[in-house]
This record gives C-alpha cells, structure tokens and sequence, in this order.
C-alpha cells in the first residue's frame, strides 16, 4: 500500500484521485480509522484485546461505509484482523491488499488529510513503516488558507492552522527525505505540468503512465455532490495558484508568514507568488 499526505486544501483529493483513474490502482474514500487504530496499539498489548477493539474500530466508525466498506464487509475486516500479525503495518496492508483484489487492481492507497497532522502516533506505532511509500503534496499555505476560509469549517483557523501546517510538513518531510519510499509533490507544479508530474508519481510507484488518469471524466461521480470538489469535474489547471493575493489582506498574509516562515523557505515558498522548487 501507499499513503498520500498532504493538508486539507492541497490538492490530495485531486491527487488521489488521477491515480484512483488508473488501471492498476484504488484509492478508498477517505478513512477515518488508521490513526485511532494506531492509538490502540500505542495503548494495548494484548493481541487478543487488541484485535477485538481494531475490528470494531474500523468496521463501525462513521465512514467505513463510504470508504473500505465498499470493497470489504465487516465479516472481512475481522478475519483480516484475526488473521494478521498484531502490528499496524500488518493489518493495514492486509487490508489495502484485499480492497485492490476486490477493487480488480495491483495496489491500494490511502488518502486523508488529517493524518498528516497526528503523523506522530502513526510514526511511534509504526503504522508508517519502512515498506510503505509515501507520495507527500504540499501547497502555499497561503493559498490553503484561503482556500479553508471558503469552506467555513472552521472559525480560529488564523490562530493555529499555519503552524500545523508548517510543523507537520516539516516533520514528514526531514523523516523521509533521504529515503526512496518518499516522494515529495508541490500542488503547483502538479497543476502546471500534470503529465510530468504525474508520469514521476508513476515512476514511483513503479507502474506505467496513462494520459487517462488526467481526464476529468474518470472522477469518482460522488464529488459531484460536493461543492468544494467541483473544480476535480475540470481540466486540470494552474488558476488557483496564487490566489490568496485578492482574497488575502496584507497584515493577514504577514501574520501567515510568521507562522509558517520557515516551511515557506523549506518547500521552496518565498513573498512572491512561487520560488525555487523544493529540493526531492
């Protein structure tokens, strides 16, 4: 399996979905039981106590249905828990290696966005281990934050969300860095050249590139319900980038770069609209 990290509002959707399009791989909607599951076995030893709370865990949590629940039922959750090793990474790619077979593909990936902000008990539990590959998108906080702010999820986001958002990308990025299961993405230069960046992604995850993962017609039609998702129905474009200047006063967009500065440098961000690329 594979995991894609990014923050909300950077493109993981959009991400995760090109590759959803292509014949070899299946990304499940978005779950929301690896890292309550990694708590588990941060806090349970027992195998027989643990399995027992980690099968009901995935299989009743609110989005099983809508995510690995279309590929497995809850009677195929419990024998893959019963019958794997007790550790994250054995359970999870016991999972992932079924949702493929049922799915009719090669691999299976995972794509949520608030993992990335608890990557800590991920990484202690070893949920996150030295077989898994991770594709890691970043975008300009400037842009996700204004992005967030369209979405009024959230009310107080000015007062934490930058340094999240920096502390969390950051960590990521100096674990793996240096490691071949990594791969770091900007959202801005996945917009601008998708048929480059996504053939890398590919290279990657050592499978061909096929120009239909870029069609906005191989879209899973469930985003069409959601109106923050309407743009993944469009050609791939880099109009958003940048778009916190007309959204964005000055002493908001200052206080965003005091938070954040130094993931801003990091990942290649500067005043302007775009720097350098971020070093892979």
């Amino acid at each position: 399996m594979f995991f894609i990290f990014g923050s909300p509002r950077s493109g993981t959707t959009l991400l995760a979905q090109c590759l959803d399009a292509h014949s070899d791989i299946v990304i499940p909607f978005e779950t929301d039981f690896i890292v309550p599951m990694a708590f588990v076995f941060d806090r349970i030893r027992d195998p027989e106590t643990g399995r027992e709370i980690i099968a009901k865990l995935i299989t009743q949590t609110e989005g099983f249905a809508a995510s690995i629940g279309e590929f497995l039922d809850a009677a195929a959750v419990y024998q893959i828990v019963y019958e794997s090793d007790y550790h994250p990474t054995a359970i999870l790619t016991a999972i992932y290696q079924h949702v493929a077979a049922a799915a009719g593909k090669k691999m299976a990936g995972d794509k949520s966005p608030n993992d990335l902000l608890r990557l800590r008990i991920l990484v202690k539990t070893g949920a996150v281990s030295q077989r898994t590959k991770i594709i890691h998108i970043v975008r300009d906080i400037r842009d996700v934050m204004a992005s967030l702010k369209r979405t009024g999820w959230v009310t107080d986001l000015d007062a934490y969300f930058p340094r999240f958002w920096s502390s969390s990308n950051l960590y990521l990025h100096r674990l793996y860095r240096s490691s071949p299961q990594y791969l770091l993405i900007r959202y801005e230069d996945m917009v601008r050249a998708p048929e480059d960046e996504f053939a890398r992604i590919c290279a990657f995850l050592e499978i061909e590139f096929q120009p239909k993962m870029l069609l906005p017609s191989n879209r899973n039609p469930r985003y069409k319900k959601m109106g923050l998702h309407a743009n993944l129905f469009k050609p791939i474009t880099p109009d958003r980038i940048g778009a916190y200047k007309k959204q964005l006063d000055r002493r908001t967009l200052r206080e965003y770069q005091i938070q954040a500065g130094e993931a801003l440098r990091v990942f290649g961000y500067q005043r302007g609209l775009l720097a350098r690329r971020a070093r892979r």
